[in-house]
């Protein structure tokens, strides 16, 4: 008899159809994965070169490139030390 009372609806606790039911999981898989899923891939294949070390060993030629072309200018260039007589 109370097996009865709880599978029936009551008031705002409707029994939904199964089809509805597996249509509502079936819309929520979708648009989960579509949201949180694909942003997170997007962001690794457009970054792809920052977590592989490209992107550090491009720097580490730009600052060698600096270092040399700032030598090259300097080089004519008084150097200026430091008196230590007093």
């Amino acid at each position: 008899m109370s097996e009865n009372i709880i599978k029936q609806p009551f008031g705002l606790n409707v029994a939904l159809p199964q089809k509805t039911i597996q249509e509502i999981q079936k819309i929520a898989k979708e648009e989960l994965e579509e949201i949180t899923v694909n942003p997170f891939i997007n962001y690794f294949e457009e970054n792809d070169k920052v977590f592989s070390g490209e992107v550090a060993d491009e720097i580490d030629r730009y600052r060698a490139q600096l270092y040399s072309v700032n030598q090259l200018m300097n080089k004519n260039q008084p150097r200026s030390t430091f008196n230590l007589s007093m």
